[in-house]
């Protein structure tokens, strides 16, 4: 019996040391994590760059609007058509029927004069968001096919003017979007419409003769810096994923008393400007945003808010290599097409 109560206290010494061990290691990070850093260079940029400036015009707002009347169903008929773009050259689309293809364009003419209606606005100004609450992009990616299809339509109807007309007011509008988009999803979606409108120009025009050709003059203008760049969509995804962590470490109600307590315990390890200026680092693809070693202590300071920012990294070169590619597919529309350059290309050279 002395046996096991020499066993039991042991062990209760070993259990009371953990505890004294732990408790003083968590007092100790306490006092690395009382003061929270300043607001860094970086930061502070990001947060200039999401000032928003009142728009007049805003196509977003149009199109949010009308989404409700809408709606976001699919249109299986017109996705099937475009399909195989990306590997068989929209084979679907033109094997298909003319009379088969306009029955489907008239079916659907509240959707493409939508479309329409948010081409000819003049901005596309998204709001900062506080919750992952972009609408749904099938409605517009859905009114580009339709405004692709009647391009397609008249076009081999002879109708090369008109062809080119609807052209150019889709890749206007989508070049448009690029260096106004907040978030990387409304950027890919951006750079996805761009890659559906050059896959269709490639297909058809290779489908028609030189004369039926369409030739918009804004295929000749190549990328500017700013539609290729990753800065104001970064800035979104960093104000996002603020706002976010926020909401994850105050919204503790629900929780269970085990979890409430293990938050409790966890929130004075987080300093929030601190996991600011590291995330605000790690988002800075086009400024080769990458840290300088740090000695493994670094740890001890804002290990939450680490732990977080490097769970939620955003793999840059993805991105950016598909952003680059825009303006290879771009030269290779042009060069297969021979599109003309515009007299003031010309004289600029």
């Amino acid at each position: 019996m002395s046996l096991v109560t020499t066993l039991a206290k042991f062990l209760g010494k070993c259990l009371g040391g953990l505890v004294a061990v732990a408790v003083t290691c968590y007092l100790l990070l306490l006092t690395v994590n009382w003061q929270d850093e300043a607001a860094s260079e970086r930061a502070l940029d990001l947060k200039r760059q999401l000032t928003l400036k009142p728009v007049s015009n805003n196509g977003y707002q149009l199109y949010t609007t009308q989404l409700a009347q809408l709606g976001s169903a699919a249109i299986p008929e017109l996705q099937q058509l475009f399909s195989d773009c990306y590997q068989a050259g929209c084979q679907s689309l033109l094997q298909a029927e003319t009379e088969t293809l306009q029955q489907l364009l008239a079916q659907q003419q509240q959707l493409l004069a939508a479309y329409q209606q948010w081409l000819a606005t003049e901005h596309w100004q998204e709001p900062l968001l506080v919750s992952n609450d972009l609408p749904a992009y099938q409605p517009l990616l859905n009114g580009q096919r339709l405004q692709l299809l009647q391009a397609y339509l008249a076009a081999r109807q002879g109708d090369s003017e008109l062809a080119q007309q609807l052209l150019a007011a889709d890749l206007q509008f989508w070049r448009k979007l690029l260096p106004q988009n907040r978030y990387l999803v409304s950027k890919m979606i951006s750079v996805a419409a761009i890659e559906q409108h050059f896959l269709f120009a490639s297909a058809i025009n290779q489908s028609l003769t030189d004369g039926e050709r369409p030739r918009p003059a804004i295929w000749q203008q190549p990328f500017s810096p700013a539609e290729l760049s990753l800065e104001l969509a970064l800035a979104g995804e960093w104000q996002l994923s603020e706002q976010l962590i926020a909401k994850g470490l105050n919204e503790s109600s629900e929780l269970k008393l085990l979890q409430r307590l293990g938050v409790t315990l966890l929130k004075p390890l987080y300093q929030a400007q601190a996991s600011s200026n590291e995330r605000a680092l790690l988002l800075s693809c086009e400024a080769g945003g990458q840290q300088a070693i740090a000695p493994w202590y670094h740890w001890a300071y804002n290990p939450v808010g680490k732990m977080l920012n490097r769970a939620s990294k955003v793999p840059c070169a993805q991105y950016l290599s598909r952003l680059e590619r825009l303006e290879q597919s771009r030269q290779q529309l042009v060069s297969a097409g021979q599109v003309p350059v515009p007299a003031a290309s010309l004289a600029a050279d």
